[in-house]
């Protein structure tokens, strides 16, 4: 027997190694080119809520205003409960305008990084609260918003 029959039959130890090492080059490269792909997914996402973020900031105040002029035909209706004489509606009514009032400034004062946090916390805390404020919130907005085209 020669040698290639020899290496045939015994398998060569020789290629083994050197694709015992290509084989841990290439674990290498593969290594490598998850941590790059983690990166740019990292990179990526913040990159996307960076852009989230600045798009919230630039349209808040335009949320602040609807909230503003909510909160003034509240208290238009506040009054027109004390014209009738209905004093604990409009007490009802002036408070919530009150407090629609003060969330226009809050919107208005925080950054949308830090809104999102105080909502992330309040979430967590009562979430029940928390989805009803948010269901009677987008009804009284979209009624609002309904009133206000017309």
């Amino acid at each position: 027997m020669n040698d290639t029959d020899d290496r045939f039959m015994h398998g060569d130890n020789r290629q083994q190694d050197s694709t015992g090492s290509h084989g841990a080059q290439g674990h290498d490269n593969a290594h490598q080119h998850r941590e790059q792909a983690r990166q740019k997914a990292r990179e990526t996402a913040e990159q996307a809520r960076e852009e989230a973020l600045r798009r919230a900031d630039a349209q808040k105040g335009f949320v602040a205003d609807y909230i503003s002029n909510f909160s003034e035909a509240v208290r238009s209706m506040a009054m027109q409960f004390k014209d009738q004489d209905q004093i604990s509606l409009a007490d009802y009514t002036y408070r919530l305008a009150d407090r629609t009032d003060t969330l226009a400034d809050h919107l208005r004062d925080e950054n949308s990084e830090s809104l999102l946090k105080q909502a992330q916390d309040f979430s967590r805390r009562e979430p029940a609260l928390f989805i009803g404020g948010m269901v009677a919130g987008g009804f009284l907005l979209s009624r609002f918003l309904k009133s206000s085209d017309r």
